[in-house]
């Protein structure tokens, strides 16, 4: 193990994500003398970069496993989980979803390869005051991020993969989704949603959800 990576530890600092602010303030020295310490771990596999700026040690120096949900909201601040990864989070959908998927405040799509996965974040127009609309703290091993409720995320899905169909059948037969879980959608929410998109695509989606449930 390098000097570098125990001083991480010893600190205690091990299970933390790590910002380029952690680094500077633990390692002192030298912008050159940090940014050398700092890629010798990245060469040696013992820090993994998640974005500029931010770092994680590898899974062996750990003692916690890390959540990608939680890694998803640290990666990109002012992000929620969504689209298939919240449907799977919460039971919805019967495939296990590979990549991540979130959606953020930022105006502009983005994407992240890392050794933990691809995590993917996606921009949607919506109205002012509603971005957290229908969006919950959840935590896993006690590690916090945002999630979309089932219905939420739904419609943020319709916006972004336009699905050719609409309604109910799109539900049972392009996502799967039981008709159990269905049946727990109610009309407080459908309306609460239905305020947070401009896009017609949505608005419609829900539209024929109240209608076909006869809400």
């Amino acid at each position: 193990m390098l000097p570098a990576t125990e001083k991480i530890i010893d600190a205690n600092l091990g299970d933390n994500i790590l910002t380029k602010a952690n680094l500077d303030h633990l390692f002192g020295k030298t912008a050159a003398s940090r940014y050398g310490l700092i890629n010798k771990m990245l060469k040696k596999g013992e820090l993994i970069k998640l974005r500029r700026g931010l770092y994680i040690l590898a899974t062996k120096y750990r003692h916690t496993q890390i959540s990608k949900f939680h890694l998803a909201s640290r990666i990109m601040p002012h992000s929620y989980v969504s689209l298939e990864s919240a449907l799977s989070y919460h039971g919805w959908i019967p495939e296990k979803v590979v990549l991540t998927t979130s959606v953020t405040a930022n105006t502009r799509p983005r994407s992240f390869q890392t050794l933990f996965g691809e995590f993917a974040y996606y921009y949607i127009p919506i109205n002012s005051y509603e971005f957290l609309t229908s969006v919950s703290r959840s935590e896993i091993a006690n590690q916090p991020f945002l999630v979309a409720s089932p219905l939420r995320a739904l419609a943020d899905h319709v916006y972004v993969r336009k699905p050719t169909g609409q309604g109910l059948d799109f539900l049972f037969n392009s996502l799967r989704i039981e008709e159990e879980q269905i049946k727990k959608i109610n009309t407080t929410e459908l309306e609460m949603v239905k305020k947070v998109y401009r896009s017609k695509r949505v608005l419609d989606f829900l539209s024929n959800l109240i209608r076909e449930l006869k809400l």
